[in-house]
């Protein structure tokens, strides 16, 4: 079949390329219909890439964390233009930042409330700690260890920094979804990780996808690579399995541990539009909802930016309620779908849902992207060659 040879001849590319394992399942009409498998899980002991392999997903949670909410939205317990201080009440009072002629910092109150919608479209003023602005210093500075608070404290502690702009004035990536698992916590009375796995786990049957890496999960685990040296070297602390380190934060930007075979479930269900054999997440409209482009005026001009500058595998994309969404084939050189959405992971999970086409793609490596990490080359030829298949997948 030349799907199943094309496919495994380009996960062997990536391989050559230098990635050390890497993995992928495509989903069409409901059906898997390709896994492959490729390299090596960790290279010190040439554990092999398999179905057992588990991945740290990184910023493929707030996908599902967008899931999450838009559940709760469909129940009509909240609504994307509510105030988030209506939520957690700690963010009724924010400030921002912003500078005088003289370019002085000037801390000022907020003269429009965050929306949980500003949290979704990353527009919210809530950057990731780090370099940059103040606030992301302040964030480094103050917050520290995002891991170790719990979602609620987590929460409390960003809402007493200064925003780095007023809600809806910019787009900047950074910690609205972890803010969001802790409007799911409020709204739902339930722990977020809980709320997820009853609500999208558990009738999904992803069975090893969790905020926690357990030592059962352990001896599977995928570690992550710095490809900036002649040999890949393992770059990364040891696992945040919760009995050894007592973490307590359920990220909902960054913290879930999955499999292929868990993802492509997630993935096949939105490029369904919302079911997954038989079970229905989210409605078709609410899906549609979510993968529209949510930006215009600056925050738009802003995506694009960071797009150009730093990311031009995303030129020709805006930003949805749930990741990129293609809105420029010609722009992103893509032969797929507009409104195909999804996002990727720090270390290199990518995920596509195209429910134009019934299609949801998963594709898993483990490299620090800082340095060489390879999403650049593998992401956009998983999608241009996937969807060259589609014809030879509809005469199935």
């Amino acid at each position: 079949m030349v799907a199943r040879e094309r496919l495994d001849q380009l996960l062997e590319n990536f391989i050559s390329e230098g990635v050390p394992g890497c993995s992928l399942a495509v989903s069409y009409k409901g059906k898997i219909v390709y896994t492959g498998y490729r390299g090596v899980s960790r290279i010190e002991d040439q554990k092999k890439v398999d179905e057992h392999t588990v991945y740290r997903i990184m910023s493929c949670t707030k996908n599902v964390t967008s899931v999450a909410i838009m559940k709760l939205y469909e129940e009509g317990r909240l609504l994307l233009n509510d105030s988030l201080g209506n939520y957690l009440p700690f963010f009724r009072d924010c400030s921002y930042q912003t500078f005088n002629p003289a370019n002085e910092r000037i801390i000022r109150k907020i003269s429009k409330p965050i929306t949980i919608k500003d949290l979704m479209m990353m527009t919210s003023g809530i950057p990731y700690g780090g370099k940059g602005s103040f606030t992301a210093s302040e964030y480094l500075e103050k917050i520290g260890d995002i891991y170790a608070p719990s979602t609620m404290e987590l929460a409390e502690r960003i809402s007493e920094i200064p925003l780095q702009f007023e809600p809806g004035t910019h787009w900047q990536y950074g910690m609205g979804y972890d803010v969001l698992g802790a409007v799911v916590e409020s709204v739902s009375g339930k722990k977020f990780g809980e709320y997820l796995k009853e609500e999208i786990f558990d009738p999904l049957e992803m069975k090893h996808t969790g905020f926690v890496c357990t030592r059962e999960m352990e001896d599977n685990l995928a570690w992550p690579y710095n490809l900036s040296e002649e040999v890949p070297f393992h770059d990364e602390t040891e696992p945040l399995i919760r009995e050894r380190s007592h973490r307590k934060a359920e990220l909902g930007g960054a913290g879930l541990y999955s499999t292929l075979d868990d993802l492509i479930r997630f993935a096949g269900m939105l490029g369904q539009g919302g079911i997954w054999n038989g079970k229905r997440i989210l409605s078709k409209n609410t899906v549609d909802l979510m993968r529209k482009n949510h930006l215009k005026g600056q925050p738009m001009e802003d995506f694009r930016i960071m797009a150009r500058d730093a990311y031009p595998w995303y030129e020709g994309y805006g930003w949805s309620l749930c990741g990129r969404t293609l809105m420029d084939c010609q722009a992103a050189g893509s032969n797929g779908s507009v409104g195909e959405f999804g996002w990727c992971g720090m270390y290199g999970t990518y995920l596509l849902a195209d429910p134009e086409k019934n299609l949801g793609v998963a594709y898993m490596q483990q490299t620090f992207p800082v340095i060489g990490g390879k999403q650049d080359y593998c992401h956009p030829r998983v999608r241009n060659v996937v969807y060259a298949l589609l014809d030879e997948w509809e005469e199935l």
